[in-house]
């Protein structure tokens, strides 16, 4: 679909995008997608993830999540640390879902603070670290990420007094980095 086609569809002016019927919906998103749209790439990318209204692809999901997060779309760099982490679209590789958690966890992602959380009270792709783990649980929580006030509870069952306010220390001071950012 060319430029011209799209903004000449009646249904775009009339109901706005999101009341294409599927077919119309899924090219439109995918011709924003070519454009360098980095939320289409995203919301294009969750489509051949989840094989709705596209053919499950985790290849093509891996592809557009890659292209959006590279323009530093937090949902999609969240998303490809998923990818990477579970070996969707590519080789299973915690170490790249760690440092692409960090990219989104960086810009305020509370599920993607509670990931690097989970990869640094594991050792998973990181060095094990306890203080950083909770320290991304508590941004993760303060975020509304549900999982993550489990996840405090659990860290604290294995951190003596001075590493939990170490921890609290830690996560003050990237809140304060992320929100002059």
């Amino acid at each position: 679909m060319d430029v011209n086609a799209l903004l000449a569809n009646p249904s775009i002016h009339a109901n706005g995008l999101y009341n294409l019927d599927e077919g119309e919906y899924a090219a439109t998103l995918t011709t924003l997608a070519e454009w360098g749209d980095a939320k289409a790439q995203h919301n294009l990318a969750a489509m051949y993830l989840e094989g709705v209204e596209l053919p499950l692809d985790y290849e093509a999901a891996f592809q557009w999540h890659f292209l959006s997060a590279e323009q530093g779309y937090a949902p999609a760099q969240h998303d490809l640390g998923t990818l990477y982490l579970e070996g969707l679209g590519v080789a299973a590789d915690p170490a790249m879902a760690a440092t692409w958690f960090l990219a989104a966890a960086r810009q305020n992602d509370p599920k993607a603070q509670n990931n690097l959380g989970i990869l640094y009270a594991t050792g998973d792709g990181v060095e094990q670290n306890l203080i950083q783990a909770r320290a991304w649980f508590l941004l993760a929580a303060r975020g509304g990420e549900v999982d993550a006030l489990e996840n405090l509870l659990l860290s604290a069952e294995e951190m003596d007094a001075e590493s939990l306010v170490q921890a609290d220390l830690l996560a003050e001071e990237w809140a304060a980095e992320m929100q002059a950012t």
